[in-house]
């Protein structure tokens, strides 16, 4: 599936200055836009994804007074929820929760999770393989962001580097081609899986003796367009002629 690309994205992906937060946006499973630290922003408590995640995350306080399988089963309720129920928020938004709550349920199930009481600390970068640094709620939530990228198949356009997306994906020329034919550079990180042998989330890497022939194909495709058409003529070799769903911002 190549992601369609529409010019409305480059009011996004940079760092406007005098604001609190840094503008940014994902690329949703499907291949539409979200932006939701920005959409959360302006609603009430901070949206329906932040807060929850900040909950499940970094419990604090509540160390003291829950356990860790209090926390799995309301996660295993919400997952049952978010799919059995409509909610009054963004539909998207009620999407990356989900994902979220899946994501967590291994996270809380695994035997590595550290749940310290006395110390009020929770400490689960042993099983995310994610160290929980840089976090800052009002913007991009480094975190979070490493979390969708990395095991939620969501990508993120950059704040601050300009016309750059971060992904996992492998099939990157195929995916991000009509990005690409607009300049944007494609950063890959690596993709973390579950492993249910482990109980913790592993690096899942791709043998460079693997790539697709179609990747080959599309990448040697890319340069050779992008060395000799300009940019502002180079929508008619766009493969994706449909956009998905509509990109919803808040303005």
């Amino acid at each position: 599936m190549t992601y369609f690309y529409d010019k409305y994205v480059e009011q996004y992906g940079k760092t406007t200055p005098n604001i609190i937060w840094p503008r940014g946006t994902y690329i949703t499973p499907d291949g539409s836009l979200f932006d939701v630290e920005r959409y959360a922003s302006v609603a009430h408590a901070g949206g329906f994804v932040i807060p929850f995640f900040t909950h499940y995350f970094t419990p604090g306080a509540d160390v003291r007074y829950s356990s860790k399988d209090e926390y799995l089963n309301s996660l295993i309720s919400w997952e049952k929820s978010l799919t059995t129920k409509t909610y009054d928020v963004h539909l998207k938004e009620q999407k990356m929760r989900l994902y979220l709550v899946r994501y967590l349920i291994n996270v809380y199930k695994s035997k590595y999770g550290i749940w310290d009481w006395k110390s009020e600390i929770v400490d689960f970068s042993q099983v995310t393989g994610i160290q929980d640094t840089n976090r800052n709620s009002l913007g991009r939530d480094r975190v979070l962001k490493d979390i969708l990228v990395q095991a939620c198949n969501y990508d993120a356009i950059e704040s601050q580097l300009y016309r750059t997306i971060t992904t996992s994906k492998f099939n990157i020329y195929e995916t991000f081609y009509d990005y690409i034919l607009h300049d944007y550079k494609i950063y890959q990180i690596p993709k973390k899986v579950y492993d249910e042998q482990l109980e913790k989330y592993i690096d899942w890497k791709q043998s460079p003796f693997m790539v697709s022939d179609k990747e080959l194909r599309l990448k040697e495709e890319l340069k050779s367009i992008c060395s000799k058409v300009p940019l502002e003529e180079r929508k008619p070799y766009c493969r994706s002629k449909i956009k998905v769903n509509s990109y919803d911002f808040v303005n």
